[in-house]
């Protein structure tokens, strides 16, 4: 397979899985057999959100949470970390698998439509709609998208477009813009069908809510394709926000009462009322029947509601004043500062979604699972064709023509000369207020350099590129460009990875190579195009150094076993080698007395250290233990005297262990053989002593 470029990504139509989500079993037989066995069953579970998407699952959305600006030239979009959410459902509502996504992006404005508080998920969806196992629920609440079927048909996608609102991206792992942090560089996008413009008819911003929505089951009540139109004009699909006129804690319900003015929007009781006088055939319409007034006629409709006794109205403000007092994205801010905010901000992004519509619609309202939403303003922000309309030609520093009617400018002019640089105020780095030049890239005529001058000298920071004109001013074009050049490459995480990519490899090696070229006597092989295994290079040729000098770069050579240093020993002999030897040496002397003390030591327990300080040793292990010791003492006498070729055993007779030890030459006494030889002859004293006793 193909993988792209750092900057560029791969898109796929789709990526369908081989099951869809649900609950599957898996019988196994076997055949062949001599005997009948009997088949074994085993439940799957394919599991995949349904009425919630796990926040690990998006990486990203597009216009940004609570962000404001100019948003109408781009499709809203929601970046998934799975690849395959998209199509891990049949939104027909079948078991096999579907290139047709079960996810929809849709775009309402404020008014449009109604997004519901935690419900549980059985009343998640539209009344009378089948889904595939219901019980299949990823959680127990969730949220809905309530809208009329009129609103469906103009703003939500027709079934024939789900196929081209989302696709897969196949991106470098590296590249830390484009993967946004995916851990494995496939990505799937949903994008919305709507364009969220900005109101130009009234000259207001739009708050708008992307909510990535569940169509499973309700592909049916999707509108049909449209014919392609060449423009339009922007209008709410139909407007509900006159609901929010309605106190909530009134008296008599008003959605019992009725024949109420909301702006055009008829109640129920209203309705009912205009449909019973049109099949009686009234000659006139019902007195207090609503009718759709026209737009420059409505008043501003009182608020709705009042106490049962009627004497004065509620003292909670309604919908409307609440929300005139608090601007969402101030609510969003606060909500965010709570410790839980994670559930705050989604709530208070709904600010201005929470209409009643249900109640007073009149029309079939449909509702959708909403899995994630979040909200934004487009507002009248610069786009780049407004700019480039805007864009004023002139010469940096250009003074505008003052209309005629206009009053004099007080003070001077700005400071401009014919070269196109301008006289502006500049504080230093300690902080004098002095005058210095500037000038854009733009001039008026045609520059040249100074003789000899060439190509200008590779600068490392804006300092480097401050020069001094002849009138003693700096002159800060060069320097302002170098400083603007750098953070317009530091604001690209692609520029940003790959100068750390650089730092921790090529600049890295450059100055252990540098290093190395300092203190080695030999020289570096030179970088070329080629791989260049500089350590092994290295190795090879410090190897050689150190054969061709090894006294200078290893050392002396030390013998494998020298005689030692002098072993200083406080206080008695027979307490020191006690001591050492962990024996009770008071024990030894009492005992010595009455059999004698090698009949004593003969009898006396040797401490052997065991691993867990557990002592469990037999004779066996003894016998063990001897003969090990026995081998790294014949090792050890080999290495030191190649000449010795029989290992004296300290359990020979004393004669034969003399003569043993005649063999070799004798080699150089040190202050250990003293140790060993008055210890052995006072042990010989002490046997003659004991036997002349006895």
């Amino acid at each position: 397979m193909t993988t792209p470029k750092i900057g560029h990504f791969i898109l796929h139509s789709n990526v369908v899985p081989q099951v869809t989500a649900g609950k599957y079993q898996l019988v196994t037989e076997h055949t062949g057999l001599p005997f009948d066995a009997v088949a074994e069953t085993t439940s799957v579970t394919v599991s995949a959100p349904r009425y919630t998407m796990p926040t690990d699952q998006i990486l990203s959305t597009f216009p940004p949470a609570n962000a404001e600006g100019a948003f109408a030239d781009r499709l809203p979009q929601i970046v998934l970390k799975r690849r395959t959410l998209p199509w891990e459902r049949n939104p027909a509502g079948q078991v096999q698998p579907s290139t047709t996504p079960w996810l929809a992006l849709v775009v309402v404005a404020e008014g449009e439509a109604q997004l519901s508080t935690a419900t549980a998920v059985a009343s998640c969806v539209t009344p009378g709609t089948t889904l595939l196992d219901p019980s299949d629920k990823d959680v127990e609440e969730g949220l809905y998208l309530a809208v009329t079927e009129s609103v469906v048909k103009k703003i939500f996608p027709c079934q024939q477009d789900l196929e081209l609102l989302a696709h897969v991206r196949h991106v470098d792992v590296s590249d830390t813009e484009l993967a946004m942090g995916d851990d494995d560089g496939w990505l799937a996008v949903v994008l919305a069908n709507r364009l969220p413009v900005f109101d130009q008819a009234n000259d207001k911003a739009v708050r708008y809510m992307a909510c990535l929505v569940n169509i499973e089951g309700q592909l049916g009540a999707l509108p049909p394709p449209e014919p392609f139109n060449e423009s339009f004009e922007w209008a709410l699909a139909q407007d509900w926000s006159a609901l929010a006129q309605i106190d909530p804690n009134v008296g008599p319900d008003p959605r019992v009462m009725g024949n109420i003015e909301l702006g055009g929007i008829s109640l129920p009781v209203a309705a009912n009322v205009q449909h019973a006088a049109a099949r009686a055939g009234a000659a006139r319409t019902p007195a207090r029947a609503v009718q759709a007034a026209p737009a420059q006629a409505r008043q501003p409709a009182a608020k709705v509601g009042s106490t049962l006794d009627g004497s004065k109205s509620m003292a909670q403000a309604s919908v409307s004043q609440q929300w005139s007092g608090m601007q969402a994205g101030q609510a969003v801010q606060m909500a965010a500062r709570d410790p839980d905010a994670k559930a705050m901000v989604r709530d208070a992004m709904g600010i201005g979604f929470r209409l009643p519509i249900e109640a007073f619609a009149v029309e079939k309202v449909l509702r959708f699972p909403v899995l994630a939403h979040w909200s934004f303003t487009t507002n009248e922000g610069a786009t780049f064709e407004s700019l480039m309309e805007d864009l004023d030609v002139g010469l940096l520093g250009t003074v505008p023509e003052v209309p005629p009617e206009a009053p004099p400018r007080p003070g001077p002019g700005p400071e401009v000369v014919q070269t196109g640089h301008i006289g502006l105020d500049h504080r230093t780095r300690r902080g004098d207020p002095v005058r210095a030049w500037y000038r854009g890239p733009c001039v008026p005529l045609p520059t040249q350099r100074d003789p000899g001058q060439g190509m200008a000298p590779l600068a490392h920071s804006a300092d480097q590129l401050r020069r001094v004109v002849p009138d003693g001013r700096e002159e800060l074009s060069l320097a302002s460009a170098f400083e603007i050049g750098r953070l317009l490459a530091l604001s690209q995480l692609s520029v940003v990875s790959a100068s750390m990519r650089f730092r921790g490899e090529q600049f890295g090696a450059g100055r252990v190579r540098e290093i190395l070229a300092q203190a080695l006597p030999y020289q570096l092989p030179v970088l070329t195009a080629g791989y260049v295994d500089l350590g092994r290079y290295v190795a090879i040729q410090a190897v050689g150094e150190m054969a061709r000098h090894p006294n200078e770069i290893l050392g002396p050579r030390r013998p494998v076993a020298d005689p030692g240093r002098a072993v200083r020993m406080e206080g008695e002999l027979d307490a020191v080698v006690a001591a050492g030897l962990g024996l009770d040496l008071a024990a030894l002397k009492k005992t010595g007395e009455q059999i004698g003390m090698v009949a004593a030591l003969a009898q006396s327990s040797v401490p052997i250290a065991s691993k867990g300080g557990v002592m469990q040793v037999d004779d066996r292990a003894v016998a063990t233990l001897r003969g090990a010791l026995q081998a790294e003492l014949g090792h050890a006498l080999s290495v030191a005297m190649p000449a010795a070729t029989k290992v004296v055993s300290p359990t020979q007779p004393r004669a034969q262990r003399g003569a043993a030890a005649a063999a070799p030459p004798a080699p150089q006494r040190d202050a250990l053989d003293e140790l060993i030889e008055s210890a052995e002859a006072q042990v010989d004293g002490d046997a003659r002593q004991e036997e002349g006793e006895q």
